[in-house]
């Protein structure tokens, strides 16, 4: 096979067969025009893989849910390790009202044995009707303003209001 950009599912059958052949060579490791190709068909692959077959990363939330239901945990369980002796505060991260900080983000990886990259995707929080509320009336800065900031700077207020209300945290530390 000529190597050449993957655009079919045949040439990406060929590519993963030449691929084989040029790692099962006995002379691979002492040939740089093996190890070049090698590199090469590996890259050709990944591109072709990584756009025709993505990969989604998960909801961390459910991601801890699933094993905590593997090891057995209950909610109660994380009390120690994320809600610093609050079980509201796990009620909230479980129930997707409040983000994952990175010092939760580390304990629970630290516990439950998951990589720190998984649990630090973007996900999006529940927000309820008190917090639509809240915000509404925050928006309207004639309704919410008692220290009498100009529109300006009350919109810079409100807007990083709502940003740490959807967030659900202040400060990721």
């Amino acid at each position: 096979m000529k190597i050449k950009v993957l655009k079919t599912e045949q040439d990406y059958q060929e590519a993963i067969t030449l691929l084989e052949e040029i790692g099962d060579d006995p002379n691979f490791e002492n040939n740089p025009k093996l190890i070049d190709e090698f590199e090469l068909l590996e890259k050709l692959v990944t591109d072709y893989e990584n756009e025709k077959f993505p990969i989604e990363k998960g909801d961390p939330i459910e991601i801890i849910k699933l094993k905590m239901n593997y090891m057995n945990w209950k909610q109660k369980d994380l009390i120690p390790i994320i809600g610093n002796g609050s079980k509201g505060i796990v009620s909230e991260v479980m129930n997707k009202k409040r983000g994952l900080s990175k010092a939760m983000i580390r304990n629970l990886s630290k516990h439950l044995g998951l990589n720190q990259e998984i649990l630090n995707t973007p996900y999006d929080l529940i927000k309820d009707k008190k917090t639509k509320t809240i915000a509404t009336a925050i928006e309207d800065t004639s309704v919410f303003n008692p220290f009498n900031f100009d529109k300006q700077v009350s919109k810079c207020i409100n807007s990083y209001s709502n940003r740490v209300r959807k967030n659900g945290m202040l400060l990721n530390v």
